[in-house]
């Protein structure tokens, strides 16, 4: 029993562990301090052509020549810079090179009033920026202005602007030649830093919960039969007792 107990606690730990790691996103914070360590590419040598993100492109600096799509733009209220909320301001690229006529949205800065956003600038520029993935849709859906969007969803944008996009976006750093007016930078999430995804810290409470209560059990029917033992063996001492001195006359027996 003592074994068995041994191997489902290691099996629950070894479980609890896995989704503990999880829940705090160790392995992507581990893929993204790599990838930000490394040098800096061009976008097409980064994302492939067929617009997919590849494993270890996240925060991965890059550097893109290109245009400005002004008719392709939209606005994301609710964010923060500093102690200022406003809005940022999304807006497609296109990619010099093989790109498949592919576009990336490119976060050009924070704004906060988004009816006065400058124009991005129409000739052609290099940019330099943070590769980040694709935001979630919205919990829930609010209407909003035109061309205001919840959050930064390559779907959502691929069906607003119908045109091909890859599946990242990228925080703009750096712009040559600069503009004479732009939004206000906003600066790329630190490399390996993550949130705790609550879920899968439940399932981890969950095993290091149940081997506890493996071991728990465990204890427990060893004291229970510990328990009985002693009974069985004090019950034969005072028989033996009995028997040794006799039973007194009349007196009953067990």
């Amino acid at each position: 029993m003592l074994a068995l107990v041994v191997v489902v606690v290691v099996g629950f730990s070894m479980l609890g562990r896995w989704q503990w790691d999880t829940a705090h996103e160790r392995g992507v914070a581990e893929a993204t301090d790599a990838a930000a360590a490394l040098p800096r590419a061009p976008l097409t040598e980064v994302l492939p052509a067929d617009g997919s993100f590849p494993e270890g492109a996240l925060d991965r600096k890059v550097v893109i020549r290109g245009r400005y799509d002004a008719a392709h733009q939209v606005i994301v209220p609710g964010r923060r810079l500093g102690d200022r909320e406003g809005y940022w301001v999304i807006t497609a690229f296109h990619p010099d090179g093989p790109t498949g006529g592919r576009s990336i949205p490119v976060l050009r800065g924070f704004v906060d009033d988004p009816t006065r956003v400058p124009e991005p600038p129409q000739d052609m520029v290099t940019l330099e920026g943070v590769l980040a993935q694709s935001e979630p849709s919205a919990n829930s859906y609010r209407p909003l202005p035109e061309p205001q969007m919840q959050t930064v969803n390559v779907p959502a944008l691929l069906n607003k602007w119908g045109t091909p996009l890859y599946s990242a976006f990228v925080f703009l750093t750096a712009q040559e030649p600069r503009p004479a007016q732009a939004p206000a930078m906003v600066a790329p999430p630190t490399p390996g830093e993550t949130s705790v995804n609550l879920r899968n810290l439940g399932y981890a409470l969950q095993w290091f919960f149940f081997a506890a209560f493996a071991v728990f059990m465990w204890w427990r029917m060893v004291r229970e039969e510990h328990r009985h033992n002693h009974a069985r063996a004090a019950l034969r001492t005072a028989e033996d007792d009995q028997t040794a001195t006799g039973h007194p006359e009349g007196a009953p027996t067990r």
